[in-house]
């Protein structure tokens, strides 16, 4: 299995290779469609995430050591964010997940895409996910 940091790398070639900043946006909305939209009752207050400028609501378990992402947004661009996430991080130890540095967004077109609130929806999405491996390794006793 890949690691988070090679997957990263392989979403960011992947955007390079669709050109401009449009093309790009384009590939982000594609990978919106891959995401299952979760049922309207896990749309709850509980799992909305703080500090977006859409709704977004986040997931986060670990059956087995391993991440497990469910989310979905009333955005196409924020769910292929999250998508984006569940290709780094899905089936990934704590460990690994902390140790990967999120920088797809300043390395693609999207950062010229994105404005600064949704660059800050970006941050709060990884700050549940990177909370969750926090609290996940200190139950396991593992540590990167």
């Amino acid at each position: 299995m890949e690691t988070p940091e090679q997957a990263q790398e392989r979403i960011i070639e992947r955007f390079a290779s669709c050109g401009d900043a449009l093309d790009q946006f384009d590939q982000l909305l594609k990978l919106s469609a891959e995401l299952e939209e979760l049922e309207d009752t896990l749309k709850s207050d509980d799992a909305l995430v703080d500090g977006c400028q859409s709704q977004v609501w986040l997931y986060v378990d670990w059956p087995d050591g391993a991440l497990r992402l469910r989310g979905d947004s009333d955005t196409l661009m924020v769910r292929g964010v999250i998508r984006i996430f569940q290709i780094m991080f899905e089936g990934r130890s704590p460990d690994a997940v902390l140790a990967c540095p999120l920088r797809f967004v300043e390395e693609t077109e999207l950062a010229s895409i994105f404005d600064a609130k949704r660059k800050t929806g970006v941050a709060s999405i990884w700050e549940v996910v990177r909370s969750s491996a926090l609290e996940q390794q200190r139950k396991t006793g593992s540590c990167a």
